[in-house]
């Protein structure tokens, strides 16, 4: 039976075509238990609604994103309780709150975001985590990130996963091209994967990059980029990578190497965030900005078809561990208890 709750969430993820973030609050929204559905609340329409057909939508126009969550979202009051996808709540908020923490970048890293990203998170991340009732981590890595420079009771901390579900499944056979899915900013390493890339003897394979055009990075010749894929064509994207790359600097989760590890890819990816609590024994991991290391992966596994073969079985089995049912469940649990409090 689903619990009878109120859910109020905070929609502006939902609004950008989906990554990250997005990804995570509509593949929960989706699965929540609860009776009446969830409550989506933007500033503007979301036009990809798509897993949210069962959900109610409301839509108060503001100026953007930051103002209507801090002074038009806390006049939205018929729920009973508010859930924070993005970390952050609206201070003057009345009702009970929930927030996920992803991860914190934005104050680690400020030079990779843009200002209005900085803006949103930086000035009320410390009171919403003061405020809200219970707090989601993605991953224990950015649970004891809050714990150390925010003073958060470990107590108050629930680890709520991103995920996969059945939709990323291998398949396919092995192209001729290296992978990489992600917004393309300076975070996620692409300087060092182009770097490492254009240094591969030839012939090499293609390296196609898939996600939006971030900043600050500048894409040569010879490299395919797709902008923005729906999950059709980024499931085929992933099934037949000969190999599936991401070097992000840092990452709170990092959900494309779980996807890809599901799509049967063998992957390379850095040991950060949550990647070595799902990926470790199931991909090859280095150590962020090390340049020679990546090069001597790609180099590896590009030559070894035993290895590629062995990680993409691999891959597939670890990430049957981590499927978006459990973390919607998780949630569900979460939003209760924060509303009985």
């Amino acid at each position: 039976m689903p619990y009878e709750l109120r859910v109020l969430i905070d929609g502006r993820p939902l609004v950008p075509p989906r990554s990250g973030i997005g990804v995570h609050t509509a593949e929960i929204a989706r699965r929540l238990d609860v009776s009446p559905p969830p409550l989506i609340a933007s500033h503007t329409e979301i036009v990809n609604r798509e897993g949210l057909e069962h959900c109610r939508f409301r839509v108060d126009r503001a100026p953007n994103g930051i103002l209507w969550q801090q002074f038009v979202l806390p006049r939205i009051t018929d729920a009973d309780v508010l859930w924070g996808p993005h970390g952050t709540m609206p201070v003057a908020s009345g009702l009970p709150c929930v927030v996920t923490l992803h991860d914190f970048s934005s104050i680690t890293m400020p030079g990779a975001h843009l200002f209005r990203t900085i803006v949103s998170f930086d000035l009320f991340i410390t009171r919403s985590l003061d405020r809200a009732r219970r707090i989601a981590a993605v991953s224990r890595a950015i649970a004891e990130e809050a714990v150390r420079w925010f003073g958060v009771r470990r107590s108050a901390i629930e680890i709520v996963p991103n995920g996969v579900d059945e939709f990323f499944a291998p398949g396919g056979s092995e192209g001729d091209y290296i992978l990489f899915v992600g917004t393309l900013e300076p975070r996620k390493g692409i300087d060092d994967l182009l770097a490492v890339w254009g240094s591969l003897p030839e012939p090499r394979p293609r390296l196609i990059l898939c996600g939006d055009a971030g900043w600050r990075v500048r894409v040569p010749r010879g490299v395919e980029v797709t902008g923005w894929v729906d999950r059709q064509r980024l499931r085929s994207l992933y099934q037949s990578a000969r190999a599936f790359v991401y070097p992000s600097r840092y990452e709170g989760f990092g959900i494309p190497p779980l996807e890809a590890m599901a799509c049967g890819a063998p992957v390379i990816a850095t040991r950060t965030g949550a990647i070595p609590e799902y990926a470790e024994g199931a991909a090859l991991l280095i150590e962020p900005g090390d340049r020679n290391a990546l090069r001597d992966a790609l180099v590896r596994l590009l030559r070894d078809e035993p290895l590629r073969r062995d990680l993409r079985c691999r891959g597939a089995e670890r990430a049957k561990q981590f499927r978006w049912d459990r973390s919607a469940r998780l949630m569900t649990e979460l939003l209760a208890e924060a509303a009985r409090k």
